[in-house]
């Protein structure tokens, strides 16, 4: 599978004098930015779940090793295989925002979206955790010592944490068993905790979360 060409032409069409994207086929793109050196990227259009069947063919060619793959829409969701078969490369993903943000990174393909690595590093901290693993690019299933049973949570992106919210990231990603508002600010509404309740499941700020990990 290559990449897609219409959208490596419209990141190209973006091109400034910071950042500057030339396709050279196949959705592939070759990026200069100021002040680093020249990588290469891969552009793709998944309008929902990227997948390990849409990143994996991208890596074929020895001669093209993607540092970075980046999708547009940005609304599209990424699985953990994809996210784990990329970072893995070594590459990184993202939106084109993301790429934008990935390019003043050295290598480039070392750059993670922050708000991930730092619950991700949070989760893998945990006393009570003994392995984490990546379910889509939001949800993390965390795997506790004992008998204490696995936590699937996901990650919400919400100031005031809403009954919406939680239904939407249901709707999304499917079963979880504890939705996390991932800013420090705002509140987990009454609302919200009720409609994960409705779903067999529990509402948490951070701190909230990590303390319900050592229970039952």
């Amino acid at each position: 599978m290559s990449g897609d060409e219409r959208i490596a032409s419209w990141i190209a069409s973006k091109s400034d004098e910071n950042f500057s994207a030339v396709p050279i086929g196949s959705g592939f793109l070759s990026v200069m930015r100021k002040g680093g050196a020249k990588f290469t990227a891969v552009a793709i259009g998944v309008a929902d779940v990227v997948t390990l069947a849409h990143v994996e063919p991208l890596f074929l060619r020895p001669d093209r090793q993607p540092e970075f793959v980046v999708n547009v829409p940005s609304k599209a969701i990424w699985t953990g295989s994809a996210v784990d078969f990329i970072h893995g490369a070594p590459a990184a993903f993202g939106t084109f925002g993301e790429l934008m943000r990935g390019s003043r990174d050295e290598p480039v393909s070392s750059y993670r979206n922050k708000e991930y690595s730092f619950f991700e590093r949070a989760f893998n901290q945990h006393t009570a955790v003994r392995e984490v693993a990546r379910v889509y690019d939001k949800v993390f299933t965390l795997s506790r010592f004992g008998a204490m049973p696995d936590v699937t949570v996901v990650l919400v992106d919400a100031y005031d944490m809403s009954a919406e919210d939680v239904r939407n990231a249901r709707d999304l990603y499917g079963h979880f068993d504890a939705a996390l508002k991932m800013s420090s600010y705002g509140a987990v509404t009454s609302a919200a905790v009720q409609a994960a309740e409705a779903m067999g499941a529990e509402a948490f700020k951070f701190g909230e979360f990590l303390g319900r990990l050592n229970k039952r």
